[in-house]
């Protein structure tokens, strides 16, 4: 905006106050909407985690028919996530004010969207070829994807946060990492079990590739929970 404009706005808001005033509202506002945006994503991404929970249920169970279409349904959650990342980005790149930087807006969507990637993953990985796996692999499996949950659940917590306090988003966003660990150590089970089972290759590539998505899940919610200190850090007063 050129001088002469603003110079004119000002006057017409009652001076320099008046314009910071006018251009803090404007910010509260559209960030505001792109907040509201970002926890309704946040809600769908805890929706298909927990579509995947409801997956392992059915591998472990050996209930292929029914996994199958659990798989599908959450292929069809992702096509759905994408064109609500979209949205959201579509939205940042317009011009305007925000208090929160739009680039650090955009990472923690784009970090959102990753776990669903990964959800879907391990789905898409348990729906290759069935196997039946001893059943202290199929209760470990069920614990995992139950930490998985448990980890974006508290992750969207701690967006949500976002608009209640920085301080409260710091607090709650730390609470993910404790959970992740338990992800961490139910892998590590998983891994050093499969080095003593008597399988074949491809079975022993196809379960470590499962066990991958699934840990990533639970990791890249503590990557995000890590990001929202680092902003919650950067914007607290």
């Amino acid at each position: 905006m050129d001088k002469s404009r603003l110079d004119r706005l000002r006057k017409s808001l009652g001076g320099p106050t008046g314009l910071d005033s006018a251009i803090d509202a404007m910010a509260d506002e559209r960030q505001e909407q792109i907040l509201e945006r970002i926890f309704d994503f946040s809600d769908f991404v805890v929706v298909i985690v927990k579509a995947l929970e409801d997956v392992v249920e059915s591998y472990v169970a050996d209930d292929y028919q029914s996994m199958n279409r659990k798989v599908e349904e959450m292929e069809r959650l992702e096509d759905q996530a994408d064109d609500r990342k979209q949205e959201i980005s579509d939205r940042l790149s317009v011009s305007g004010a925000f208090h929160i930087g739009r680039g650090d807006l955009a990472r923690l969507v784009t970090s959102l969207d990753i776990i669903a990637n990964y959800a879907v993953g391990a789905a898409d990985r348990m729906a290759m070829r069935p196997f039946t796996l001893p059943e202290e692999v199929n209760e470990k499996l069920l614990r995992m994807a139950g930490v998985c949950v448990e980890a974006v659940e508290r992750l969207r917590d701690a967006i949500r946060a976002l608009d209640e306090s920085f301080r409260k988003a710091i607090e709650v966003a730390g609470e993910v990492d404790a959970i992740e660990s338990k992800a961490d150590k139910l892998y590590a089970d998983i891994y050093t079990f499969m080095f003593e089972w008597d399988t074949d290759f491809k079975t022993f590539h196809q379960l470590k590739s499962i066990i991958d998505r699934l840990e990533s899940v639970a990791d890249r919610a503590a990557e995000n929970a890590e990001l929202i200190r680092h902003m919650s850090l950067e914007y607290l007063e």
